[in-house]
């Protein structure tokens, strides 16, 4: 779907447009005081269970047989709306760990150098 339009109910009820709808809706409303207690990984479960149970009775297929399926759907939409920001998240504070890691190595060779060369001024001085 190339976005020139706005959305529609056949493409909400798609798994990508599900995805995308949690997306949007979770970052729209994570932020407000009661959701915030809330971990995000379980608000965008209730985000993408909510969507699919409404698409799924505007489109006149919602039955109680399939309530597994939508539960199980409902996880595979968190998994994927989820999983860009973690990976992201995850390589950043794998990054920063590192960074502090080599911050600290430069700090201990500068401190090193400083020895070395305030020893090797002493010795030339005598």
């Amino acid at each position: 779907m190339i976005f020139e339009q706005f959305l529609t109910l056949d493409y909400i009820s798609t798994f990508l447009g599900t995805v995308i709808v949690t997306m949007l809706m979770v970052q729209f409303f994570k932020e407000l005081p009661y959701i915030k207690k809330i971990p995000t990984k379980y608000f965008t479960f209730i985000v993408a269970l909510f969507n699919i149970v409404i698409c799924s009775i505007l489109t006149n297929s919602f039955a109680f047989k399939n309530l597994y399926l939508v539960f199980i759907n409902a996880i595979l939409v968190t998994f994927t709306s989820t999983g860009g920001y973690d990976f992201t998240v995850g390589n950043v504070k794998f990054n920063k760990e590192i960074q502090a890691e080599n911050s600290k190595d430069i700090i201990e060779k500068t401190k090193s150098l400083k020895e070395v060369s305030s020893t090797e001024s002493t010795e030339s001085k005598k």
